[in-house]
């Protein structure tokens, strides 16, 4: 459970209407300073055209024990079964008991972006914790402040791995037993990039891509490749020869990024990745939300991005994405964390930076941190060794039946494996949803053949009952087994970890005590005044959190059966219709996890619609000189790279603002008659930085429409015309808001 508002101080503003803290006297004091006489008159300067003529039509607002009731009624529409074996790119561990204490000390849940370390040594020190526990499980020594997710995160190595490797090698081998969902992620932002993904198939009778098959493919290469992504535990749950892809790649000259998964690296579990093949790999990604809290229905996602830095690798630090926590002093020599390396972010290289990245679910890290400084190395081998016991045990009591084999005989596996059966696997999930039981996840597309494949994953959440219940299932649906014993492969010995991490292992009671300093360390809205932050300086409702601990939307997998996923797909569906409303705009994904993020996902659609129309020639990009760093990042990530060849221009070009603070329309006009036929579009923050309306905004879409380009608002600081201004009406092809 997450804690109280009493507890935290936030009640008295929980309970005002809209969140609002300023009383009635506070508004009219205001109003008369600036000389008004109502809250309709801030918006006299915007042009009535662009102004909704009606409130958007969303329903009425709920009271506040009304609304707590309506959460748990679609929390409890999603059904959570009795047992569940889904895995399939998202593990689900025990959670530990420090995280819902840590998740109720809103001085950490609700902290800003720590630019200012005198303001933020709580959360800065709860991730530098982060960092130390994943690298100590790893052997990495550089792991940054954490990312969105795994799949991006994999995207932002593939990139990194290209600064590094030099222009001429464009090249990124990927194994196609990565997780599905990855691979879509990175064709997706490598399109009109430059950059190639090419995908190597895997072997029918292993399940693996055979290092044969990637040497092959290096050599074809004939020096482009730059990198080799390869996952060490793959899509069905076998264990990849992780050796021979570090060896390989090495030979080559290529980068390789290992895939992993941290909660199968404790004592006695896998091989770490800085391990692989007596050098390590250059990088590994892996998704870390396991780590920290339940499924959630698939977020929020901790990305976990890691980088080699030692004698021989000292510079390939400074090519990655991202944020460091590092040692610092302040005037009076006194130690402290403070955010380093910043000189190759967004808000500072702008267009030239590593990655658009700026801030994301960050306090997911701190939750892992703790959670991992609970387990330490014995949590971690004790969970690690039960979830490895119980995959064997099943296997090899379920390819005992009649018509159930393992799908690859003689591949290892950790704690997940694909069995190959001889009817449909959609109808025996079907009968197992029916039963109370998630019984995995179906994975016979992802090998050519027409096998019929079923993938199960275990953890530390298991038990010998559950077992027996799979028995008692797989008993029902194909009889009694026709076989007494089946041979498991076993793990080699270089497949196993052989030292500990050397993570300790507290006691509940010291760990709350100590989140409790860290969180005294943090400046915190709910309880004074923060002047930065406006496109996520927001108050966060503690009715979100408890809505968020509830179990029917907690304890959902992403990859549970869409009919036990129906409260969290109608909320979703009540979210995106209102914001419709909202916006004014016919159409809204709530995928993006992040202001950038939601950048890059709205350019990525203006390409893919440019492309669609003959048109991808359109390589011009049109941004203020005062947008946030993230507009111009965003735009070199998703391909409009700034260059200058025989004097013509490509990527972003700027636009002046006049004298006061908004576009100037003589430079855009200009812009807009000189690279009419190659733009692409524009991108426009409103507010503006300079926290001004861009009055003009509806003849600038007008403008960029006409000479066939698309029109972009960065809605970081929306909240202060939501519900006013129609962005349809205004011109608005894509919008992004935190």
């Amino acid at each position: 459970m997450v804690a109280s508002a009493s507890e935290h101080g936030a009640e008295p503003r929980e309970r005002r209407r809209h969140y609002i803290g300023a009383g009635e006297e506070d508004i009219r004091q205001m109003l008369d300073f600036l000389g008004i006489a109502r809250i309709e008159d801030l918006y006299s300067h915007i042009p009535v055209a662009v102004r909704f003529k009606d409130a958007p039509a969303i329903p009425e607002e709920l009271g506040y024990e009304e609304l707590e009731r309506h959460l748990q009624d679609l929390a409890g529409r999603n059904r959570l079964p009795a047992r569940s074996f889904l895995g399939d790119g998202l593990g689900s561990w025990r959670v530990m008991d420090i995280v819902p204490f840590v998740l109720g000390l809103r001085e950490l849940t609700t902290a800003y972006t720590p630019y200012q370390p005198e303001r933020s040594q709580g959360t800065l020190i709860s991730t530098w914790i982060y960092q130390c526990a994943l690298a100590a499980l790893s052997g990495f020594e550089a792991v940054n402040a954490s990312m969105y997710d795994r799949a991006t995160a994999l995207y932002e190595a593939i990139a990194a791995a290209l600064r590094l490797s030099g222009e001429d090698r464009d090249l990124a081998l990927v194994y196609g037993t990565l997780y599905p969902g990855d691979l879509e992620v990175l064709h997706t932002l490598a399109r009109f990039t430059g950059v190639r993904i090419e995908v190597l198939p895997a072997d029918a009778a292993t399940g693996t891509v055979l290092p044969a098959t990637l040497a092959q493919a290096l050599a074809s290469a004939q020096g482009k490749a730059a990198t080799v992504v390869f996952p060490h535990i793959n899509t069905f749950g076998a264990l990849e020869d992780v050796d021979a892809a570090v060896d390989l790649a090495a030979k080559a000259g290529v980068l390789s990024i290992a895939v992993v998964d941290p909660m199968t690296l404790g004592p006695g579990g896998l091989v770490p990745p800085a391990e692989f093949a007596g050098r390590g790999a250059d990088f590994f990604v892996a998704e870390g939300q396991h780590l920290a809290i339940p499924p959630n229905f698939g977020g929020p996602g901790l990305g976990i991005f890691a980088v080699r830095y030692n004698e021989g690798s000292k510079n390939a630090v400074r090519g990655a994405p991202g944020r460091f926590v590092g040692d610092a002093r302040d005037l009076s020599g006194r130690p402290g964390k403070v955010l380093i390396l910043s000189a190759r972010e967004q808000h500072i290289r702008r267009e030239r930076a590593t990655s658009n990245i700026c801030t994301n679910q960050a306090f997911i890290a701190t939750l892992a941190g703790a959670a991992l400084l609970q387990r330490g190395d014995e949590g971690l081998e004790t969970a690690g060794r039960a979830a490895s016991g119980l995959a064997r045990r099943a296997a090899g009591l379920l390819a005992r039946f009649p018509g159930v084999a393992l799908a690859f005989p003689l591949t290892p596996f950790y704690n997940a494996f694909t069995l190959r059966l001889q009817r449909p696997v959609a109808a025996l999930i079907e009968a197992a949803r029916r039963a109370g039981v998630h019984l995995g996840a179906d994975v016979s597309a992802r090998l050519e053949g027409n096998s019929q494949l079923l993938h199960l994953t275990f953890s530390d959440l298991h038990g010998a009952e559950d077992i027996a219940a799979l028995e008692e299932f797989f008993t029902r649906e194909f009889g009694k087994p026709a076989q007494t014993a089946v041979k498991i492969p076993e793990l080699r010995p270089s497949q196993l970890r052989r030292g500990r991490p050397g993570l300790p292992r507290y006691d509940l009671a010291t760990l709350k005590e100590y989140y409790r300093r860290l969180a005294r360390q943090n400046v915190s809205p709910d309880f004074s005044i923060y002047p930065l932050g406006s496109c996520t300086m927001k108050y966060n409702p503690l009715i979100n959190d408890r809505a968020a601990a509830l179990p029917g939307f907690s304890q959902l997998h992403p990859a549970a059966p869409l009919a036990d996923c129906q409260g969290a797909l109608e909320l979703l569906f009540e979210v995106q219709e209102h914001f419709k409303a909202i916006f004014g705009l016919p159409a809204v994904a709530t995928q993006p996890l992040a202001g950038a993020q939601g950048e890059l996902a709205g350019l990525k659609m203006f390409q893919a619609y440019h492309a669609s129309r003959g048109e991808s020639h359109r390589d011009i990009l049109l941004i203020p000189r005062s947008a946030h760093g993230t507009n111009p990042a965003t735009a070199t990530v998703a391909g409009f790279v700034t260059r200058e060849k025989r004097g013509e221009v490509s990527g972003v070009v700027l636009i002046e603002a006049d004298a006061g603070g908004r576009i100037d329309m003589a430079s855009l006009s200009a812009l807009v008659a000189q690279h009419g036929p190659r733009l692409a579009g524009v991108m426009i923050t409103n507010p503006n930085t300079s926290g001004i309306f861009e009055s003009d905004f509806a003849a600038i879409a007008d403008q960029v429409h006409r000479a066939g380009g698309l029109v972009y608002m960065d809605g970081a600081n929306m909240d202060a015309i939501t519900g006013w201004v129609d962005l349809g009406v205004m011109g608005v092809d894509a919008v992004h808001n935190n």
